[in-house]
């Protein structure tokens, strides 16, 4: 709902990196991290202020605080005029939890930045005259999954999200961008961490709201003693999830306990998710993902889906063509075969074990298919789009989490003659500064 807010802020304490100035300032644009951005001069020079909270057109009162590369970080103080695309948060922990930077800004306008983004990665890597579609924003309530921060505090445990630029844990009770089960998911998780965690103790939890219940694997240095894994099968046995797995350091995930494997639909086929396996964060994303393929790569006979994870492509894929799945991470790639066989789609998918980063597919690999998929995580995929560039797919379609390394990989794909056709920056982490896309290429010289 949109309304006037309270112009007012507490000031917080500051790093030790700047002194502390007051300053009223306009600002400019809303930078790449979702902060407003303006210009001061400090120490005799002109230097970028980013500003968590402040809009673009707005005038502001500001507290600087730490060094940012060659910025200084500013608190917000007091908004002096504020822009009429601001709105009133919905979550009341907005100005302190560092889980979203852009709930104050209208629906209209956010998405708008969002494409922006896109198009300034790509315009930056020589590409501006791309087709850069409006971005398909998903909205509240549809996170399927979500990673809490969890501290122990004598016999209580607060679960909520780190804070803003500060290490403490702002404890909530319901989240709006998450989906019910994980909602309901709270109040009995710290619950049953508060016997689980010793005092002082963090913990990641990473849950995933899966079709036949919740999924849980906690990170925590240690390994639950026996009270501890008693108080999380109780949690399990009480529905509140169907299984709890626990990870400590770097080692691999220990189940404990387990009332039903974790099943999730992709696309039809019903696959048991392995602990910490990736999974798209909504439902609706990866339809929107899979849509924008499914168009862009009718009426190949094969494909080629690189980085494929648990197969939330590869599945709906396969129902059209005949596939050839790639990934690093062995439990996902099994669990997706497992699937695929379960599915009677035994015949149309083949999956493998690969870390294409290190042990890309070459051209000649590739030749063999009439489109490819990549998805790759944020750091990109430069070792494989190398090789991609000379491969003789008459498609190629890009999903990214980061615009950045994936402008960067797109230009690789243009040096072998991969014309870049279409974009859809997809709106998957809501109010986020993160923004997702899909994108076109087609061959067009040999």
């Amino acid at each position: 709902m949109k309304g006037r807010p309270s112009h007012k802020r507490r000031p917080r304490g500051r790093g030790a990196d700047a002194p502390a100035r007051t300053l009223e300032v306009m600002i400019d644009v809303l930078g790449a991290q979702g902060d407003g951005v303006a210009r001061a001069e400090l120490s005799g020079k002109t230097v970028a202020l980013y500003i968590p909270g402040a809009l673009a057109g707005e005038r502001v009162r500001v507290r600087t605080r730490d060094k940012r590369g060659d910025g200084v970080v500013a608190e917000l103080l007091d908004i002096l005029e504020p822009s009429p695309h601001r709105i009133q948060p919905g979550c009341p922990h907005f100005e302190r939890c560092g889980g979203c930077a852009l709930q104050h800004l209208d629906r209209r306008i956010y998405g708008a930045w969002k494409r922006d983004r896109v198009i300034h990665a790509l315009a930056q890597r020589g590409f501006a005259d791309v087709c850069v579609d409006d971005a398909v924003l998903i909205g509240e309530g549809t996170r399927r999954r979500v990673t809490f921060t969890a501290h122990g505090s004598g016999k209580a445990a607060r679960v909520g999200f780190n804070a803003r630029a500060r290490h403490d844990v702002v404890a909530v009770a319901v989240c709006p961008l998450l989906a019910g089960p994980l909602n309901a998911l709270i109040a009995p998780l710290g619950e049953t961490l508060a016997s689980v965690l010793k005092d002082g103790q963090r913990a990641r939890v990473a849950a995933t709201a899966c079709d036949n219940g919740v999924d849980l694997l906690i990170e925590a240095d240690g390994s639950p003693d026996l009270a501890a894994r008693e108080a999380l099968a109780a949690l399990v046995r009480a529905g509140h999830a169907v299984r709890v797995a626990w990870r400590a350091d770097t080692l691999a995930p220990e189940p404990i306990v387990q009332e039903q494997p974790p099943r999730i639909d992709l696309s039809g086929v019903a696959v048991e998710l392995p602990p910490g396996a990736f999974l798209q964060a909504s439902r609706e994303g990866e339809h929107a993902i899979r849509d924008r393929i499914l168009d862009w790569v009718d009426g190949a006979g094969r494909v080629a889906d690189l980085f494929c994870g648990l197969g939330s492509f590869t599945m709906p894929l396969a129902a059209k063509a005949v596939v050839s799945a790639w990934d690093v991470t062995e439990p996902s790639v099994r669990a997706l075969e497992r699937a695929a066989g379960r599915a009677g789609l035994g015949g149309r998918v083949a999956a493998g074990v690969r870390d294409l980063d290190r042990q890309p597919l070459e051209a000649r690999d590739l030749d063999a298919f009439d489109a490819i998929v990549f998805d790759p995580p944020r750091a990109g995929a430069k070792a494989q789009a190398e090789h991609l560039a000379d491969a003789r797919a008459e498609r190629i379609v890009g999903v990214s989490c980061n615009p950045a390394t994936f402008a960067r990989d797109a230009r690789i794909l243009a040096g072998g003659g991969y014309a870049l056709d279409r974009v859809t920056p997809i709106d998957q982490f809501t109010h986020s500064a993160h923004v997702e896309l899909a994108a076109a290429f087609t061959r067009t010289r040999a």
